[in-house]
């Protein structure tokens, strides 16, 4: 590796570490299964490696990660949707653990586990996300977790102002019409 190259990767993981909690958690949410979240991440970070060098100083490169990151839940989200609609994607070893594996999610300690317990308590969240359509949950998710602006979130997908309006009206709608009747089912 060239001293150059070793200044890119420097200069890259710089800019990558202060992002790096809020990509995990705008993923988390984006990608249809959690245990997709990881590997979209991995990918997205390695292709925005190796396109580092097209990268511009003056461009931001937290919008430039998030668009990246998002191609790549969506591709994601697109195969999965392909393999679940005509398989079930099961390895032989998942089959083997599965007894073990319901006994563990019948025994969790939510205090050494805070993580979960915020899963868990946000299942209507979560549920109502899942009934948007990607675009809808992208635009929501980049401006409620990332705090991006309406101009960040356009140049982060790649579409106008007006679309990211219109998909951020309209997930705000959509979730509020799916989280206050649950609200009120777990209301006493």
């Amino acid at each position: 590796m060239s001293s150059r190259d070793n200044d890119n990767a420097e200069t890259f993981l710089e800019l990558l570490r202060p992002i790096e909690r809020e990509l995990e958690v705008y993923c988390r949410r984006l990608v249809w299964r959690p245990d997709d979240a990881p590997d979209a991440i991995q990918n997205a970070v390695m292709r925005a490696f190796r396109a580092f060098d097209r990268y511009r100083e003056d461009a931001s490169f937290r919008a430039w990660m998030f668009k990246i990151l998002t191609n790549e839940v969506f591709a994601m989200n697109r195969k999965r949707g392909r393999i679940e609609k005509f398989e079930v994607a099961t390895d032989p070893q998942e089959l083997d653990v599965l007894g073990a594996l319901e006994q563990a999610a019948d025994y969790t300690d939510w205090l050494l586990s805070p993580q979960a317990l915020a899963d868990a308590l946000d299942e209507h969240v979560l549920a109502a996300l899942n009934g948007l359509t990607d675009p809808e949950r992208a635009v929501l998710l980049l401006r409620a977790i990332g705090e991006f602006r309406y101009r960040e979130i356009g140049e982060s997908l790649g579409i106008p102002l007006g679309s990211v309006m219109g998909y951020l009206f309209r997930a705000r709608q959509k979730m509020r019409a799916a989280l206050v009747p649950a609200r009120r089912r777990v209301t006493p």
